[in-house]
């Protein structure tokens, strides 16, 4: 019975995601109420707050929710090329600053300003994203391409993050040209030996 009860509620969190992701994409966060998540699910005001807590927990959720998606469809990307770091980086890169332009979620918090809610989780409060996309590419790198000295590897993988990020927030150039550039970097870094 534990277990049905904790499925039923990873359910009806997935679903009060989802509708707040469609209301932010659609109305932007700043606008999202609380009762309107509770109408568009079919659940009462308070369960939204049992299950999500505050607004500002629904905008960390909802952004932790698609990093976590992101980084699924980089791994893809990497796996493409396991036998090239710089073109699977490229790659990788290429696909998150596609993907980060065509979501409404970002668009949402680039758009929204600093008082929207959202735009904080790139900037200030992004170290859980951070945290979260490091470790993954870590793994992936330390698993794929065990050659490249575990300092080196570090300083590769946080260059390609929080490079990629830079380049989320503040495009100068193509996504492809971004990604060429950020996988030129990391490259060079993951070659040299650790000092």
């Amino acid at each position: 019975m534990v277990r049905f009860r904790e499925t039923v509620r990873s359910l009806l969190r997935e679903r009060l995601l989802d509708a707040a992701y469609e209301l932010v994409a659609e109305k932007g966060f700043e606008r999202l109420r609380m009762s309107q998540l509770a109408v568009a699910v079919g659940v009462s005001r308070q369960t939204v707050y049992n299950e999500l807590g505050s607004k500002d927990a629904v905008g960390e959720a909802l952004f932790q929710r698609e990093v976590e998606r992101c980084m699924l469809g980089i791994e893809q990307r990497l796996d493409q090329h396991r036998d090239d770091l710089r073109a699977a980086v490229a790659e990788a890169v290429e696909f998150s600053l596609t993907l980060a332009a065509r979501n409404p979620l970002v668009r949402a918090m680039l758009t929204g300003g600093v008082d929207s809610g959202l735009l904080r989780y790139l900037t200030t409060s992004s170290e859980a994203a951070f945290v979260t996309a490091e470790g993954a590419a870590d793994a992936y790198v330390a698993e794929t391409w065990p050659g490249i000295d575990p300092a080196s590897r570090g300083l590769a993988v946080e260059a390609a993050v929080r490079l990629t990020a830079s380049h989320v927030m503040q495009a100068d150039t193509t996504p492809q040209e971004s990604a060429r550039r950020i996988a030129e970097c990391v490259a060079r870094i993951a070659a040299s030996p650790a000092s």
